[in-house]
């Protein structure tokens, strides 16, 4: 595929975001996304050519700001090295419909993936939850299939309308964001909301989830903006911790 990466190295803007978007990936793996090289999150560049995308044949603990090529909306690629995932339509046709997105991430974490199987919708049982109090968590179920076309992905898109995240049927999670940050954190809660309703039905237990005005309120009160910013330096806090832990117990 292409060659050419002087924009890629000589953007210090590009790159900034790059190594913020390399650690999302390896926070995602941390907090439960990980399934073998699949998963991949993109950014939508700021020259408007098209978006930066992970390389394939990585795992997403393996990332770092060099491993990303740039494509334009058809899918060529333009700038970088390595292999285009087969999923990109689901990155560029939901930046297409979405234009105040910046950040588009697929992965497959095990919980939302088991839920997406299910019929059920997610609801506000935990704080994780009321992250998706606006628009829900609406379900793509038009395959089973991973997003391959453009079509596809366009479909994808209207399923997700305004919201933060989609479900797709058996098969995995698509999560959005204005920058890095909500991106990540869509993708974070989503997986947190559904280990928790899954736990919830498996425990027989009654239940019922809040009235919509007041998780509405809730949303508004527990993620103003400081309040994202400090789960987002707490989620990289934990990421450093653990990856110098790491180095130290290979270096010994």
């Amino acid at each position: 595929m292409a060659s050419s990466d002087t924009l890629y190295s000589q953007d210090e803007s590009i790159a900034n975001v790059l190594h913020e978007l390399a650690r999302a990936h390896r926070i995602l793996e941390m907090e439960g996304h990980g399934d073998m090289s699949m998963g991949h999150l993109s950014y939508r560049d700021p020259h408007g050519r098209g978006l930066w995308l992970k390389q394939g044949n990585l795992g997403l603990e393996e990332v770092t700001g060099r491993d990303f090529i740039l494509i334009d909306f058809d899918g060529n690629v333009l700038e970088g090295q390595g292999l285009r995932h087969l999923e990109w339509p689901l990155h560029t046709e939901i930046m297409l419909a979405r234009p105040e997105v910046n950040v588009v991430g697929h992965s497959h974490p095990f919980h939302s993936t088991v839920f997406s199987a299910t019929t059920a919708e997610i609801a506000p049982y935990v704080n994780h939850a009321v992250w998706f109090a606006d628009h829900g968590v609406p379900r793509f179920t038009e395959t089973s299939h991973i997003i391959t076309t453009q079509p596809l992905g366009a479909s994808v898109a209207q399923t997700l309308g305004e919201a933060e995240a989609v479900l797709l049927a058996n098969h995995g999670v698509a999560f959005v964001g204005r920058n890095v940050k909500e991106a990540a954190l869509s993708g974070i809660f989503l997986e947190k909301a559904a280990k928790a309703q899954l736990a919830l039905a498996a425990s027989g237990l009654a239940h019922d989830p809040p009235g919509a005005a007041e998780t509405i309120e809730k949303h508004r009160v527990i993620y103003p903006e400081r309040a994202r910013s400090n789960y987002w330096m707490y989620f990289n806090r934990k990421l450093s911790a653990l990856e110098e832990r790491e180095a130290r117990e290979f270096r010994d």
